[in-house]
This record gives structure tokens, C-alpha cells and sequence, in this order.
């Protein structure tokens, strides 16, 4: 019977280093949004990055609150350090096209009054508005992860964007102050490209920071990148002036993210 009963230990414990051992650890970051709401999330994440809106500054994703969840159960990267969670918004200046949201009134700091016009004030009342709107998404659903969290604007040449440079940086000023002042206290930065952050706001790496009075983190867009090119983009495809955080790529159908062992 001792013989046995040993026996049976050996099988079990055989068994149990085989399962834990086919539990493989997770090594790629992915991020989602409302396109991925008709099907399933990535399995296994190292991290998540999730998307608040509904694809405009104005609409929410139908399927935030369980992206979230999902997130939040990766484990996140130690070294370089990046969270299981982070969160991402539309972003635009759609004030010539006559947009129910666009502010009617009201002070901008700088710009000064709003008079409900295409200008530098009411385009930075406007992102301001729209970006509180995203925090209390998320807040409503997670208030530490609205609060923690890091937020990435989504700068991509789809939106709708004003004729000139000056709009266009007025409303992304807006909208990292209303991220601020709705709460968030995580690091705040710029998914784009150098191409589309030209195109969009005049500005290159060198002269990004004047313009927001400060560095800003960078995840370079890729979705149709591979791992090659997106180790390419963080060494080299920086555009706010400082090293890359993340450099997107894809696996399939699926968006990836490589965090950049370069930023701090």
C-alpha cells in the first residue's frame, strides 16, 4: 500500500508541474476598443491598452466596462515599467463642421473667450470638454484607474481637424488640461506618427515640447507594422522629442504593442 500511495504523489506532482509549466507567461502587450466588441479580447496580455470612445471624441465604447476588466487582469512589466492598464481617447477639432458639442462660450486660458467660433479658445474649450467627457467614462466604471492610469490622445488624420496648426494645438491643449482637471494624474502622451503630428500640428521633435510647455510621451501607431519595424520605431520613430514609449505592431488580426526598453 506505501508503495502505492507513493506512487500516486508522483503522478500528482508530475501532473501539476506539467500544467504550471503549460501556463506560459505572457510577453505581448495588446490594445482594444470598440472594433473588438463583436469578437474576443487577446488572451493572455502582458498589458492592456483600452480605448474609451466609441471611434469620436463625443460617443463612448459599448464595451468599456469589460475591457477594462480585462486589462486589469494582466500582469503588467516590471523592467522597463509598464501597467496592466492603460487608456486612450479620440481625439480632433471639428469646429468647422458645425458639431452639437462644440462650445458656445466661455474662457480659455491663454486663448481667452469663446465666442462659439472656429478659434483658438473655443478649440481648446473643446478638447477640454471632450477629454473630461472620456474621464468620467472611465471613472464611472474604475475611479483609480480613471485617476492612475496612464491616458494616450490619439492623434491620427481620420478625425476631422481645423485648417490650421494653431486650432489644431489649442484643442490638444485642451485636451490635456481636461484630463487634468477632471482628475487624472497618470502621465499623459501622443499616439500618432511623425508624418500625421506634422501634418496635424506643424510640429516636429524639436519643437513639440515649446508648444506644450513640457515633454510628452509618444506610442507610435503602426497597425500594419511587425515586431521588426516596431523595434525599428522605438529607436527611431520618436516625434514629440523624447525616446518612444510604446510602438505598436500586428500580430494577425490583432493590435500589439512593444514597450520600448529605451523610455523611461
Amino acid at each position: 500500500m506505501l508503495v502505492v500511495a507513493s506512487a500516486c504523489v508522483v503522478v500528482v506532482v508530475v501532473v501539476l508541474i506539467v500544467w504550471i509549466s503549460g501556463r506560459s507567461s505572457p510577453t505581448t502587450g495588446y490594445d482594444v476598443s470598440y472594433p473588438q466588441c463583436s469578437g474576443s479580447y487577446p488572451s493572455n496580455p502582458l498589458f492592456g491598452i483600452v480605448g474609451v470612445n466609441g471611434g469620436l471624441a463625443s460617443t463612448a465604447n459599448r464595451c468599456l466596462s469589460g475591457e477594462l476588466q480585462w486589462a486589469r487582469d494582466a500582469p503588467g512589466q516590471k523592467r522597463p515599467q509598464q501597467p496592466p492598464l492603460s487608456l486612450y481617447i479620440d481625439t480632433g477639432n471639428p469646429g468647422g463642421h458645425g458639431v452639437a458639442d462644440w462650445p458656445g462660450g466661455g474662457t480659455a486660458p491663454t486663448y481667452g473667450s469663446c465666442n462659439g467660433l472656429l478659434t483658438n479658445a473655443c478649440s481648446y474649450l473643446y478638447g477640454e470638454q471632450r477629454a473630461a467627457h472620456s474621464y468620467h467614462l472611465v471613472a464611472a466604471l474604475d475611479s483609480v484607474a480613471a485617476t492612475t492610469a496612464p491616458w494616450w490622445l490619439d492623434v491620427e488624420l481620420m478625425a476631422s481637424w481645423a485648417g490650421t496648426y494653431q486650432l489644431n494645438i489649442a484643442a490638444l491643449q485642451g485636451f490635456i488640461a481636461g484630463l487634468h482637471n477632471a482628475g487624472a494624474t497618470g502621465q499623459i502622451g501622443i499616439y500618432s506618427t511623425s508624418a500625421q503630428w506634422k501634418d496635424i500640428t506643424g510640429l516636429t521633435a524639436q519643437t513639440t515640447q515649446t508648444a506644450f510647455n513640457g515633454r510628452l510621451p509618444d506610442w507610435v501607431a503602426g497597425t500594419k507594422a511587425t515586431l521588426r519595424q516596431a523595434r525599428q520605431n522605438c529607436t527611431s520613430g520618436g516625434f514629440t522629442g523624447v525616446a518612444p514609449t510604446l510602438a505598436q505592431y500586428r500580430i494577425g488580426p490583432l493590435d500589439a504593442d512593444l514597450r520600448c526598453t529605451a523610455a523611461r
